[in-house]
């Protein structure tokens, strides 16, 4: 029997991430739903590359939630899969670098998202027309390739765990005895990558905005582009920018804590799990946001509302009815058989 705290035991990692993938399962379904279909036409040149980041989020949060349920020893870089795939035989090393370019591919699918909204306002007939789709070919290339390294040099286990131990010599017998794998013994190998490629996505998306800006600017200055248009697009760029902000705060924080446990050596392992159950939210919150900011889905959700609300108003009309005749037929009876009485009476009397 386990003699650790639950928060700082696998099975509350295993059980909250198996409950978020059950809540967040119809909700992804929901969103790809609206994507397709209840995209406007006036949106038709976003709903694809929209269905590109949905996709990839979602592919990224049930890696995390369902297949891999990584139990991570920071500030080692070492863990324990706790998912599906350890159970169909899947090594560790492949689905730490599945995860990893998962993460990166969520990336290159945020630049894209910038880069088409750039190129359709304004990058039509620039330069940039010719090299849209090698740049953004290379992001997802960059994303298949940047952990690569890590992954075929991962350390002799046996030497890999003697450093895990030396750097964590308090670490509770009950995790000891799991099967830790350790990824790198060099933080380098794994921070290296993920901050490169944050890098490299972060400096083209601020580029990207920035040309839209120009742009929006110019085109109002030449009178190329009308105020309604104008003002649609700086509507559906604001939802966008909240929507992004989402996925990159729950992806900073533990970002955020991994930076600060790693330079102090400091362990926790609740505050382990409680950052990659943080992570995991991404996908969750990024589609509850995706489909309360968009306009076009939000009245999806409000339609739903209002269509339950008329059913319920309309069975409890028909039950009021229903005891309104009943009350109507019970008198009508009632008064049938006081006239029938009276007229026997009558009769009695006569007689």
């Amino acid at each position: 029997m386990t003699t650790l705290p639950y928060l700082h035991t696998p099975d509350f990692l295993s059980n909250t991430l198996l409950i978020i993938s059950i809540v967040a399962l119809p909700l992804h379904v929901f969103g790809a739903y609206c994507i397709l279909v209840k995209t406007p036409k006036m949106m038709n040149s976003v709903k694809w590359i929209m269905l590109n980041l949905h996709f990839w989020s979602v592919a990224l949060d049930w890696g995390i939630t369902f297949f891999t349920k990584p139990f991570v020893l920071f500030p080692a870089m070492a863990g324990v899969p706790l998912g599906v795939l350890s159970g169909m035989g899947v090594s560790t090393g492949v689905q730490i670098y599945v995860v990893v370019t998962l993460f990166c591919i969520v990336c290159a699918a945020i630049v894209s998202c910038f880069e088409n909204r750039y190129y359709l306002s304004f990058g039509r007939k620039s330069i940039w027309h010719h090299f849209r789709f090698p740049c953004m070919l290379f992001n997802y290339f960059l994303a298949f390739l940047i952990f690569l390294p890590a992954y075929i040099n991962a350390p002799d286990q046996v030497t890999g765990l003697q450093k895990l131990f030396e750097l964590l010599p308090n670490l509770p017998e009950d995790i000891r005895r799991l099967p830790i794998y350790v990824i790198a013994t060099e933080y380098s190998m794994v921070v290296g990558p993920v901050v490169l490629m944050g890098v490299v996505i972060m400096i083209e998306a601020l580029i990207f905005v920035g040309l839209m800006y120009k742009g929006a600017t110019k085109a109002i200055r030449l009178m190329t582009i009308s105020l309604n248009t104008l003002i649609v697009q700086r509507k559906f760029l604001r939802a966008l920018y909240i929507q992004i902000f989402m996925i990159f705060l729950n992806m900073g924080i533990p970002l955020f804590y991994l930076s600060v446990a790693v330079p102090f050596n400091y362990y926790n392992q609740a505050a382990n799990n409680i950052c990659f159950i943080t992570y995991s939210l991404h996908g969750l919150t990024s589609t509850i946001v995706m489909v309360w900011i968009h306009k076009p889905y939000r009245m999806v959700i409000a339609n739903l509302l209002d269509r339950g609300r008329s059913r319920r108003m309309s069975k409890a009309g028909r039950k009021r009815s229903v005891v309104e005749m009943n009350t109507r037929t019970t008198w009508n009876v009632s008064n049938v058989n006081i006239r029938l009485q009276y007229n026997v009476n009558i009769v009695n009397v006569v007689v």
